[in-house]
């Protein structure tokens, strides 16, 4: 199962997924994965932390596994429609929302190995996310409409090669999407006016997906009736992190039954 941290850029999501992560570690072996384009768990840390593994998965690094694990079925299938080079490859794989696309199933792909007990996903600022979020729902619903395109061509085509492709694309992404929909998401925000009006946006647009929100944080602020709270918090990165986990633990109890 995906923990999700998410919320609007600035309201601490890093620092509390860390706190997180860092209580998870304490039950079992832990994964903490951030996919925002300017990470800072590295800052938080920088040495190896008991049971605890970081990843900070970058739109270069997802292109490169994009185009090793999909770039010749990508261009069995293009090549039969353009007479063309393998180089178009590397243009497909830059091109906007293909590597965002597959950071996700990069994640999911974590999970499917067992390695880990816990995994924790720092989410990028809350656009991002939903951007995220958006393409990998779009890439399912038009698989289903691209299969059956592929049906009134199939006489352009020699062989079923290319449907056979589609159909693996559809159901890795069938199973991507039923894990973001199993996946728990928690949503952090700061008292500020500002903060709290984008948060109750993010919370209709996870509902108009699909997704419902398991548990809502408020950061440096006071206590709130139905919220999860941290106080303002000082000290380094680390110690900041350290001196929130007391304030998530009931989060991880209750998601975890311990």
């Amino acid at each position: 199962m995906i923990e999700a941290f998410v919320g609007k850029g600035g309201v601490g999501k890093t620092t509390i997924a860390a706190a997180y992560s860092l209580i998870c570690a304490e039950h079992g072996s832990t994964a903490i994965v951030s996919t925002d384009t300017m990470p800072s768990l590295h800052y938080i840390f920088p040495e190896n932390t008991v049971n605890l593994d970081v990843f900070e998965i970058s739109e270069s690094e997802v292109s490169k596994l994009w185009k090793k694990r999909y770039g010749d079925q990508v261009y069995d299938i293009v090549s039969r429609f353009f007479d063309t080079g393998f180089e178009i490859i590397d243009h497909i794989a830059n091109a906007p929302g293909v590597a965002e696309e597959f950071m996700i199933s990069q994640i999911v792909g974590m999970g499917e190995t067992k390695k880990f007990d816990y995994l924790v996903w720092d989410t990028p600022a809350s656009s991002s996310t939903m951007h995220l979020l958006y393409l990998e729902k779009d890439f399912y619903e038009h698989l289903g409409r691209d299969i059956k395109f592929y049906f009134s061509m199939k006489d352009a085509f020699k062989t079923n090669k290319t449907l056979e492709i589609l159909n693996e694309w559809r159901e890795l992404s069938k199973k991507v999407w039923n894990e973001i929909e199993n996946s728990k998401f928690y949503l952090v925000s700061t008292h500020d006016e500002l903060s709290l009006l984008q948060s109750y946006e993010i919370e209709e647009d996870l509902k108009r997906m699909g997704i419902s929100v398991s548990a809502r944080i408020y950061n440096r602020t006071s206590q709130h009736e139905g919220y999860i709270t941290i106080p303002e918090l000082q000290g380094t990165a680390r110690e900041i992190v350290e001196k929130a986990k007391p304030f998530l633990r009931k989060l991880f109890n209750s998601t975890h039954g311990k």
